[in-house]
């Protein structure tokens, strides 16, 4: 049951998400603490019906850097900041940051933590989408892409890949698929489904960024029984705000917040 303090104003945590993760911390934070918090979720529009908690107004789309949101700061009176934005958002993560610190703002940046490689794997490890395109073609002849929608003009050109790109939704820039097919799907998936997947369209190389999680863990365990190697798009670095691994400690550091509020 969420323990409740005096008589004072909720304290107002604004939540950047856009993932499953994101509506975990806030159930979670929901079922602590109560009515000893108000959460607003905002988040960037980039998908379709994307999956939202009862009961937290929704804000959708971008601040326009990190001066648009410093005014939403003042204009919503909010008192924290979480950051469960997708491990690969680094631009709205950057921007985050930077209106924390210009106005000390407090704030918590929630990642789940990366995949890690086991013996069994085969994985080419990679800083960018481009040089995981650059050398596809050295590792495979017919590829699933599944990083993403974003910059997958990296992949043009590529006249000996087949590719089979995954996307949740269609990509808003523009990407010319001359080579492959489009595959629109939302996780999680699993190791069945996934081998299934693999071995239907012949694939002999994957191409995913280390999200982390489960939902889409299950293409990674299907590569591993198969052999089939992964072009690993490593994680950029976090930014320099408070640090959480999992919803465990974000309802931690919420709870110390909220004794100093």
């Amino acid at each position: 049951m969420p323990r409740h303090r005096s008589a004072k104003r909720p304290m107002h945590i604004l939540i950047f998400g856009g993932t499953g993760d994101a509506n975990r911390i806030i159930r979670s934070l929901q079922h602590e603490f109560g009515q000893d918090i108000r959460l607003q979720l905002s988040l960037a529009g980039r998908t379709s019906a994307p999956s939202i908690p009862d009961g937290v107004p929704v804000r959708i789309g971008g601040f326009g850097g990190p001066e648009g949101i410093i005014a939403h700061f003042k204009t919503e009176k909010i008192d924290l900041v979480i950051d469960a934005t997708h491990p690969y958002a680094t631009a709205i993560s950057a921007n985050i940051a930077k209106a924390c610190h210009a106005v000390a703002m407090p704030c918590i940046q929630f990642h789940r933590p990366a995949w890690a490689k086991t013996e069994q794997d085969n994985w080419i490890i990679v800083n960018s989408i481009e040089e995981a395109a650059r050398i596809l073609p050295d590792h495979g002849t017919r590829a699933l892409i599944a990083s993403g929608a974003k910059n997958l003009h990296a992949f043009e050109g590529l006249e000996k890949t087949w590719l089979l790109v995954r996307t949740v939704d269609a990509p808003r820039d523009t990407f010319d698929l001359a080579y492959g097919e489009w595959l629109f799907a939302r996780g999680p998936f699993s190791v069945e489904g996934e081998t299934e997947l693999l071995e239907r369209n012949e694939i002999d190389v994957i191409v995913c960024k280390n999200s982390g999680g489960k939902a889409t863990f299950a293409k990674i365990e299907a590569a591993r029984d198969l052999k089939i190697p992964v072009i690993m798009i490593a994680r950029p670095g976090g930014e320099p705000v408070l640090q959480a691994p999992d919803a465990k400690t974000v309802v931690q550091n919420v709870r110390n917040f909220l004794e100093q509020f």
